[in-house]
């Protein structure tokens, strides 16, 4: 089997979506049972980035088309460059999705590209669809304009979750045969650390014995100024004793956020630390009395899984997803309960013997997810998108 996989969100800070491609080429690849063609290639993708601002890599039926409007300033200065740099990735189009050349398309990043092959889709969730409201605005246009018009005529869809499945089906009439759940892994550095690996990156970051957690971007949709203002209700011997560290950048519309954490929540024990290394995450994880996760909406909730595969509690949202990945372990509250959110937190601080109750089997539940079962249900919904396309 010939598969084009769009690397695209590779290149870069990789979001949810390049860690999820690359994880899933590795795993892929180690099947034997694929040859995977990289779209655009990663050397040209990472020169366009370098560059900054060469030509987007080409829609493979639109090879040939003029390019968008770009500052007269900028086209002046490229000229010289444009003409050989979009033949090259014109090329490198018709080659990579030439039905001779190639079986199958996979986009690992909702919106896919026309091409006259069959095609499978990873939609890894649906809230720019169910609520535009968490999104800019530009963004919720790319979904009307470019997702929802031909994921219905994809061969097939995977997704990350069943409950993401459920609702991919009933909110796009899509056949339940034709969308696949294939869980995401947890990737295998995220794991236990031991007490003086952890001590070593806590002291290096600035951070106390013990903290609470929360790893994500800091954006509407993770609920924050809700645990925020829970948090900093809390008496102010629980906050000194364990304070509540925010692990990610600032995302979209995060104004009255940084307004509350400026104003009252860093003078109250909060601690924002931005992007985090990735190496630190293990030990991270693995310092935090607990993780606490009270996202509105996911499509899967991969912080929940990477505090379990590091052997912590987790305090999360009850949304389905969520608490599809939770399975038995850690506890759940309603998002919108900001009286049970500070209950819980308290709890957690008050008693250690909770927190590891929490924690038990999540090390065993997080283990169920791998990149190698993740790429063995890929597989599975590649063989039924070709069995529908003969």
């Amino acid at each position: 089997m010939r598969v084009v996989i769009n690397a695209s969100a590779v290149v870069g800070p990789r979001t949810g979506v390049g860690h999820y491609t690359v994880e899933l080429v590795r795993a892929l690849a180690a099947t034997g049972q694929v040859g995977i063609t990289l779209y655009p290639h990663p050397l040209l993708a990472k020169l366009r980035t370098r560059l900054g601002g060469g030509p987007r890599p080409a829609e493979p039926a639109l090879a040939g088309a003029a390019p968008g409007p770009r500052p007269l300033w900028r086209r002046a200065a490229r000229v010289p460059f444009r003409w050989a740099w979009r033949a090259l990735i014109e090329q490198e189009a018709r080659q990579a999705f030439h039905p001779r050349r190639t079986d199958l398309y996979h986009e690992p990043n909702f919106f896919p590209l026309p091409t006259r092959l069959p095609t499978v889709v990873t939609v890894h969730d649906l809230s720019a669809v169910l609520q535009p409201e968490w999104h800019p605005a530009d963004r919720v246009a790319e979904f009307q304009s470019k997702f929802l018009p031909r994921v219905r005529d994809v061969a097939h869809v995977l997704t990350d979750s069943d409950s993401a499945r459920d609702e991919i089906v009933r909110t796009l009439g899509l056949p339940a045969d034709r969308v696949t759940r294939a869980y995401p892994g947890v990737r295998p550095a995220l794991r236990p650390v031991r007490a003086d690996a952890v001590d070593a990156v806590r002291c290096r970051l600035g951070l106390p014995p013990a903290y609470l957690l929360h790893v994500g971007t800091l954006e509407p949709r993770k609920n924050l100024l809700m645990l925020l203002r829970a948090y900093t209700d809390l008496a102010a011997e629980l906050r000194e004793r364990c304070p509540l560290v925010l692990v990610g950048p600032w995302g979209w519309r995060f104004e009255e956020l940084a307004a509350y954490y400026d104003g009252v929540a860093r003078h109250r024990n909060v601690i924002h630390l931005g992007y985090a290394d990735e190496a630190d995450l293990p030990a991270l994880y693995s310092g935090a009395r607990a993780l606490v996760f009270p996202t509105w909406y996911e499509g899967f909730g991969l912080p929940a899984a990477e505090m379990m595969a590091c052997g912590g509690a987790v305090i999360a949202s009850s949304t389905p997803a969520v608490a599809e990945v939770l399975g038995p372990c850690g506890t759940l509250v309603d998002p919108a309960d900001a009286g049970g959110w500070h209950d819980a937190m308290a709890t957690a601080i008050r008693e250690p013997d909770w927190s590891a109750l929490l924690a038990r089997g999540a090390v065993e539940r997080a283990a169920q997810f791998t990149w190698k079962a993740c790429a063995r249900d890929t597989l599975a919904a590649y063989r039924a998108a070709l069995d529908g396309n003969p």
